[in-house]
């Protein structure tokens, strides 16, 4: 009988939220998985063509804190720009200047932190 109890308890554990999975051998930085491809990509401010892609992902980026809130802020955090006070512009420049100071995020998953850079400079008022 135990063994039934846990097999039930078990089968009703919800499944989990995301799992991490490894990146293909072969990869472009330009589809900016990692945070050393935006590094890499948005660092290069002779590329016009990877400053277009840097501005493109990162209003993309945006557009999902304007629109979504994180159930998981220890693992995606949440931030919250004044208004008018995080153009494409200054949020590349936070970011650069982030990723340069925890150069231990390399390997973390773009998405991840630019949301961690932009929570540091935009920290959302305790609910």
């Amino acid at each position: 009988m135990p063994t039934l109890t846990v097999a039930l308890l078990l089968a009703a554990a919800a499944p989990p939220a995301m799992i991490d999975v490894p990146e293909p051998a072969a990869r472009s930085p330009l589809l900016l998985n990692l945070a050393n491809d935006l590094r890499a990509v948005c660092g290069d401010a002779k590329d016009v063509a990877n400053q277009l892609i840097c501005v493109s992902w990162l209003n993309g980026a945006s557009q999902i804190n304007a629109r979504f809130r994180s159930l998981s802020p220890q693992l995606l955090p949440d931030f919250c720009p004044p208004a008018q006070a995080a153009t494409l512009g200054r949020q590349r420049d936070l970011l650069l200047g982030w990723l340069a100071a925890n150069p231990r995020e390399v390997g973390t998953p773009a998405l991840i932190a630019y949301r961690k850079a932009m929570a540091a400079a935009f920290p959302c008022p305790a609910a």
